[in-house]
């Protein structure tokens, strides 16, 4: 592959921070040489803080964490031309900028800049197209998606394409860890947790909206228009999300052409990247969180040398009634929806500007 790109991880001990870190670990494409978090972290080497991940911690991440301060005053985009980011939104949105002006590209999971216009908003298989169609300077800002509204437009995405979304009603059942470690913690030690995510259903229709948007030439975007009802909730869990989703098309679809959709998902424009499932979207009768978190792949390797297990949406058959077709989706929200979804578009991002 030739030789890896030195990266950044802006996040340390978080969730997501950490699922990055056991992505990174032997990537192919990139190599992880500095991480910088919050002042909880900073001056503590990776290996002492608490691992918060359902998988073993990697066995030689013995970075020491810089301070945000500190790693801009010595950044060097000729040795980490590239950064992931799992800031929280306020803190991304000050860091993030700051380090574009430097010369770094960010591939950011924070939703400080998803909606920017100027900024692309990516699920690889669902729009990864915009990257073809856009120019890009070497630095700025690319932003994954809301982990929850990736199986939503996965499986909504080609229907959408052939036939034309008129209405769209989901209902999520979203896990503890896309709260966060400290939720998480709470939640699996029996205490109560809010089971409300206020604003959660707004952000995913307005991403849903720009992900499913038509795409001009030039990569300009003209968003999705269909009625949409989201209602979000959060369960006992520990990590997968479900989605149960309900649509209404513009034109008359039966469950072949659906089945028959969703089995060609986007190749994403026919690039063999490291972290693309074999089969995007695996079609079965049943949801099963503790089997479908590592859907789609061989069980037998570490998530951190085999990148493609669990970025597979498991989906059940679409079941029509009372002029809706209804199906429920299952995605590891911090594999194929936080780190993982971000590094795909980092992949993809990568071999496009390698291929130009």
């Amino acid at each position: 592959m030739g030789e890896l790109v030195g990266t950044i991880l802006l996040g340390a001990g978080g969730i997501v921070a950490q699922r990055f870190q056991e992505r990174l670990v032997s990537h192919p494409l990139f190599r992880l040489e500095i991480v910088a978090g919050s002042p909880d972290t900073a001056g503590r080497q990776l290996t002492n803080l608490e691992w918060n991940l359902d998988s073993p911690r990697p066995s030689n991440l013995d970075l020491v964490v810089l301070s945000m301060g500190e790693m801009l005053d010595t950044y060097d985009p000729v040795r980490t031309p590239v950064a992931f980011s799992t800031l929280p939104a306020d803190i991304a949105a000050k860091i993030e900028p700051a380090l574009v002006e430097r010369g770094c590209r960010i591939y950011s999971n924070a939703s400080a800049h998803r909606m920017l216009p100027e900024v692309p908003l990516i699920v690889p298989e669902v729009n990864g197209i915009v990257l073809e169609r856009r120019l890009h300077d070497n630095a700025g800002i690319l932003c994954s998606t809301n982990c929850t509204v990736i199986p939503v437009a996965m499986t909504l995405a080609p229907i959408h394409r052939s036939h034309g979304i008129q209405s769209v009603r989901v209902r999520t059942e979203q896990s503890l860890s896309g709260g966060g470690a400290n939720l998480l913690r709470k939640g699996l030690s029996g205490e109560e947790f809010e089971r409300k995510i206020p604003g959660e259903a707004e952000k995913m229709e307005e991403e849903l909206r720009r992900l499913l948007a038509d795409i001009a030439d030039d990569g300009t975007e003209r968003h999705a228009m269909f009625d949409v009802n989201i209602q979000c909730s959060r369960v006992g869990r520990a990590f997968g999300h479900v989605v149960h989703i309900e649509t209404q098309t513009k034109e008359n679809i039966d469950e072949e052409t659906i089945l028959r959709l969703w089995a060609t998902q986007s190749s994403i424009l026919h690039l063999s990247l490291p972290s693309s499932p074999t089969f995007p979207l695996i079609v079965r009768e049943n949801i099963h969180p503790d089997r479908d978190l590592q859907a789609g792949e061989d069980t037998t390797d570490s998530l951190g040398f085999n990148l493609k297990r669990g970025m597979s949406i498991v989906v059940t058959p679409p079941i029509f009634e009372s002029g809706w077709i209804r199906w429920s989706a299952f995605s590891a929200n911090t594999i194929r929806g936080a780190a993982g979804g971000c590094m795909l578009l980092a992949e993809l991002d990568t071999q496009l500007r390698l291929r130009s």
